[in-house]
């Protein structure tokens, strides 16, 4: 993987001036209204591709409607220069009513917006990748309304070229009314203060938000509103954490799983579940590895029945609260010293609750 480092003192004025100029550029000046669009309506086995230049304001949107097994792709100055990056681009997909579509964007970018639509899609799927060696202030966001078995995937520094520094970004997925769909979120790279949103509402069932981010002082969020059911949300933080808190909540849902996870280098963590008139839902908490002052809550209320809470931690400065209000059949186990086969430890297994190995 080729790794570019912004020298102590470089600006990104100067790394500016070392870029080529392009086609709409005048006397080497750089060009900022470079805009493509495509719409495509109807028919089968279509294909769009839009690459541009990078650097200043590019925009670039598709829009498919009533497509069936077509593909659109944009991407923005890939491996042209040795900085390989964009300013302020934007790029915009926006799908509804199609049958086994992909949309798939690709940027370096300082300030970039990457946003895909997918409205009533059947079997369409997203990706996102924002490969970003000094990014900075970039966004990602998914919305997906009345969509089934359809896929988003939003990736920042996650491949060469480039991908090492990424500070300040975010992304951003919702999920409406959704059936069997899948939202998977992942940062990568020598990255701070990034954040992740994963948002589920109205009657959804069956589908799955992933969340990781490989760093420090970032933040995850996501939600299950709106009578939802059999969910999961996966919140994940691993190597250098440090700093981060993880926030999940659901409301008037039943058959909902949320796990929390954070490890390896992990440091004054905080984990917060919040379940309210939820029945036969999963909350699992797990911290370790080089732990220290990780708080845990898990708030499960308003009556819901057949809930099950699982905190585990494993030394450091560690607290560990779980309320249950309530309703009926409702498990809670703790250990904070880990122990029995490590790992996540927890347990009660043929009932549920688990968590190791």
């Amino acid at each position: 993987m080729r790794k570019i480092y912004l020298a102590a003192g470089v600006s990104l004025a100067a790394l500016m001036l070392g870029a080529p100029a392009y086609a709409g550029s005048a006397g080497g000046a750089f060009t900022t209204d470079d805009v493509a669009t495509i719409t495509q309506t109807g028919g089968f086995g279509n294909f769009s591709s839009q690459h541009q230049p990078g650097f200043y304001g590019n925009a670039a949107t598709i829009a498919q409607s009533n497509n069936l097994t077509s593909t659109a792709t944009q991407e923005q100055w890939r491996a042209l220069n040795n900085a390989d990056f964009a300013v302020g681009s934007r790029q915009t997909i926006t799908q509804a009513s199609n049958k086994a579509t992909q949309a798939s964007q690709v940027d370096d970018s300082f300030s970039g917006v990457q946003q895909v639509t997918q409205t009533s899609n059947v079997g369409a799927s997203a990706t996102q990748t924002l490969n970003t060696p000094y990014g900075t202030g970039n966004s990602q966001t998914s919305t997906q309304t009345s969509n089934a078995s359809s896929s988003v995937s939003q990736t920042i520094g996650g491949s060469a070229p480039g991908a090492y520094v990424s500070n300040a970004n975010s992304q951003t997925a919702t999920q409406s009314g959704q059936g069997g769909s899948t939202i998977e979120q992942y940062i990568n790279g020598n990255i701070s203060k990034n954040s992740q949103t994963a948002i589920e509402t109205g009657l959804g069932q069956n589908n799955a938000a992933s969340q990781t981010i490989l760093g420090s002082g970032n933040t995850q969020l996501a939600s299950i509103t709106g009578a939802s059911s059999f969910n999961t949300i996966t919140q994940k933080q691993d190597t250098g954490s440090a700093n981060n808190s993880q926030t999940a909540s659901i409301n008037n849902g039943s058959g909902n799983t949320t796990i929390q996870y954070q490890g390896v280098g992990s440091s004054a963590n905080v984990q917060t579940i919040t379940i309210d008139a939820s029945s036969n839902g999963r909350a699992l908490q797990y911290q370790a590895a080089g732990i220290t002052g990780g708080t845990q809550s898990i708030s499960q209320t308003a009556f819901g029945y057949g809930n099950e809470a699982g905190q585990a931690q494993g030394y450091g400065g560690m607290t560990a609260t779980i309320s249950q209000i309530g309703g009926a059949g409702n498990v809670a186990v703790q250990n904070q010293a880990l122990l029995p086969g490590q790992t996540g430890f927890m347990s009660v297994s043929g009932g549920h609750v688990v968590a190791h190995p």
